[in-house]
């Protein structure tokens, strides 16, 4: 069951107004976690530009790939379509198809079905040989990712470093893992805290002891062992998910804390492994809100329009534009940086 309580930010709402970009979403019950999540990448203006684009519609034709095939037509009727609403029970569809655990009426996480369907895309595309990752702000060489290379991968993927090292003989290890989203702590005891400090607690130094001891190489036994995580290659677009679902005891809970999160210019420089020449300042383009309780809650989305330039609240069918000062709230539970604001959107038709 869900709850619509301020679901959407007080705003005028559009009715009848047809703008690219800007497009309601029916639910199909209880679908607002894949709508929130629909929109957001809808809003992803490179990715949209690359899997509208001609080249690729045709590649994955050819190759028969359910899931883009039909997220592209989700995307031309919100960019291209006439109308102000379309229903994505076609999307829907395929992404249960694919992953059961969706295929009911129940509430679901937003944050892991946005996970699932950016991996069915990149699976999707992997099949396809064309691949113009030149038109999508291309770094200066192709990015290293396990496997091939796709644009899911160029544009969300990201590397931490982690670094381990024995408490007793100092002895250091290094490994690297890929990431699409960073889940962060929230923290605990107060009620107002910032990204920042969100950021700085999953950053932070830490130490391995008890049972959770590490084998050291050298000293040849398990030793308590200090960890230091650390951002390798920060993404061209940084997915941040906001720990907000827990439990105390044996009850779920929520925190309801209000992050304050920067619009513009957020700096991950103070958590980069090594300085870095390129741009690690981000700009806020998309969050996905939930309202309500784990399982009695609503989910929206609020995502900026790149040719409009202003921020939208997408309520399932019911589309909102809102003022700046209204994206940020306690609600927020999904945020979406861009390296950069996207410019406008190069699609054939618009």
């Amino acid at each position: 069951m869900q709850t619509k309580e301020q679901g959407c930010c007080s705003a005028m709402r559009l009715q009848g107004w047809r703008q690219p970009g800007v497009c309601g979403l029916d639910n199909s019950g209880n679908s607002c976690y894949l709508n929130a999540v629909l929109q957001c990448l809808c809003s992803t203006v490179p990715l949209v530009e690359h899997l509208l684009h001609q080249g690729t519609r045709k590649q994955l034709a050819r190759h028969k790939c359910q899931v883009a095939e039909v997220f592209v037509r989700l995307l031309e009727e919100m960019w291209l379509g006439r109308s102000s609403r379309c229903t994505p029970a076609e999307a829907r569809s395929a992404v249960c198809s694919i992953h059961p655990q969706f295929n009911n009426y129940s509430q679901q996480d937003a944050q892991e079905l946005l996970l699932f369907l950016l991996n069915a895309l990149h699976d999707d595309l992997k099949r396809c040989s064309y691949y113009p990752i030149c038109t999508v702000n291309p770094p200066s060489k192709c990015p290293a990712a396990e496997g091939e290379p796709t644009v899911v991968s160029h544009l969300f993927e990201g590397q931490l470093s982690y670094r381990t090292l024995c408490t007793h003989c100092s002895h250091q290890a290094h490994s690297t893992q890929s990431f699409t989203v960073l889940s962060l702590p929230i923290p605990k005891d107060t009620t107002k805290c910032s990204l920042q400090d969100c950021l700085s607690l999953f950053f932070q130094a830490s130490t391995l002891t008890g049972g959770d001891q590490m084998l050291c190489s050298v000293c040849g036994v398990r030793r308590n062992t200090t960890i230091l995580t650390a951002l390798d290659k920060p993404p061209e677009i940084l997915m941040l998910h906001l720990k907000r679902f827990g439990c105390k005891g044996k009850k779920n809970m929520k925190l309801k804390t209000n992050v304050l999160f920067s619009m513009e210019n957020l700096d991950l420089t103070p958590f980069l492994s090594s300085p870095s020449a390129q741009h690690t300042s981000y700009c806020l383009y998309a969050v996905v809100n939930h309202t309500g309780q784990l399982d009695m809650g609503h989910y929206t989305a609020l995502c900026r329009n790149a040719l409009t330039r202003s921020w939208y609240c997408f309520d399932d069918s019911v589309v909102s534009e809102v003022q700046d000062c209204l994206v940020q709230s306690s609600n927020a539970y999904i945020l979406l940086y861009s390296r950069g604001a996207f410019n406008r959107p190069k699609i054939s038709g618009l």
